[in-house]
């Protein structure tokens, strides 16, 4: 099925502009500005509690969770790389897992950034709110145009067409 719907997953508030975690909704942010064939949404809760939200925006547009494409941080992905999946667990993502919870199923295509690597002994969850160093916040002000760009990839000619140009390079 087409991507119809594209969720940038964040926390709300200024509190929040700028971490890690609040990079989905970077990209959605930034999509906003293009003409793309599909809604977009940047939840407006707490990540870990973004899935009812999500559910909720599906079930209003009539659309089944394969046509609902997340876009949420990883710090289990090195910074300056991206994995697009048709589905799989939360992988250990609060807010994904939210999602796959409330839609009742693991078959939700998702654009995992990658943020990390995580520090050894840090926190994961100190960690992904905490803000980008300056060289790190300019590694992802370059990735954000080709983040963008596989979103409209997946939206415009398929998840798998996405997956196959982007799983295979960092940006």
């Amino acid at each position: 099925m087409p991507i119809k719907l594209v969720v940038g997953l964040g926390n709300p508030g200024s509190k929040f502009e700028g971490t890690r975690h609040n990079i989905g909704r970077r990209v959605i942010e930034r999509l906003a500005k293009i003409e793309l064939a599909a809604k977009l949404l940047v939840t407006e809760g707490f990540m870990n509690q973004s899935g009812g939200e999500v559910a909720e925006k599906a079930r209003k547009n009539g659309l089944g969770p394969d046509q609902v494409l997340i876009v949420v941080d990883e710090f289990q992905i090195p910074l300056g790389q991206i994995k697009i999946l048709k589905s799989g667990s939360g992988g250990g993502h609060n807010g994904l897992q939210s999602v796959v919870d409330v839609l009742g199923t693991q078959d939700i295509p998702r654009l995992r950034i990658g943020i990390g690597p995580l520090p050894q002994g840090e926190d994961p969850a100190v960690f992904v709110l905490k803000r980008f160093t300056k060289p790190e916040e300019e590694q992802m002000s370059k990735m954000l145009p080709e983040i963008c760009d596989a979103v409209t990839l997946a939206v415009e000619k398929g998840i798998e067409v996405a997956m196959n140009r982007y799983n295979k390079q960092a940006l």
